[in-house]
């Protein structure tokens, strides 16, 4: 297989996986054995290792000597480590798009809050959200920061929210997470960002805090 086509074949499986542990899929702490997901994938070994290495550059896997790579384990600390430092530069890069957003991105932020609201929340006979709702409030997020102006910023971003969202599946289980109104939040914060309201970094703050306390209720982290 040449270069290009392993790099391909990796981004594939990359996608693969990652989706699979921020469903839950693959649990917390669970080996990745590369022999198996090779199997399981229809890919080459190199394939596989290539794909797990790239998921640990964004905090989703770990590779512990002797041992081989595993999904990343949750806890406490863990949470309140990612949601502080959320806070903190999310919160920056969605200043730097306020400030630097042309009309695009502000259609960007309109058109992803509209798919997000008309996206299924829950199903009854699955826990936590939808995968379809799931997609649409990360491409949310994600067009929110869009116009910041610091690639690395926003790079950093995009890695804690992914670590963040292994731990947004725990909420689902929460009746904090019952009593919110989730899509009133994003409203706020559509709504604001796209204002230039200098307050949408508070909303924002809020937000995320809201959902590190519902998964700090459930009691499921040590």
């Amino acid at each position: 297989m040449s270069d290009s086509k392993t790099a391909t074949r990796a981004g594939q499986v990359h996608d693969i996986l990652r989706a699979d542990i921020l469903r839950g899929d693959l649990a917390p702490g669970e080996p990745l054995r590369l022999a198996a997901l090779a199997a399981k994938y229809d890919a080459s070994m190199s394939v596989v290792r290539e794909a797990l290495g790239r998921l640990a550059e964004h905090n989703l896997a770990v590779l512990t000597p002797n041992q081989g790579f595993r999904v990343v384990e949750v806890s406490r600390s863990d949470l309140l480590a990612i949601t502080e430092l959320r806070v903190m530069l999310e919160g920056e890069a969605l200043r730097h798009s306020m400030e630097h957003g042309d009309v695009h991105w502000e259609a960007a932020v309109v058109s992803a809050h509209h798919v997000l609201e008309r996206a299924t929340f829950t199903l009854d006979d699955e826990p936590g959200t939808t995968q379809e709702w799931s997609d649409a409030h990360h491409a949310f997020h994600v067009a929110l920061v869009s116009a910041c102006d610091n690639a690395r910023m926003l790079a950093l971003t995009n890695s804690l929210r992914d670590g963040a969202e292994l731990y947004r599946q725990l909420s689902g289980s929460s009746d904090h997470f019952r009593e919110r109104d989730i899509p009133a939040e994003h409203r706020e914060l559509m709504e604001l960002a796209t204002s230039r309201d200098p307050s949408a970094v508070e909303a924002l703050a809020r937000h995320l805090q809201r959902t590190t306390d519902d998964v700090l209720s459930t009691g499921l982290l040590e």
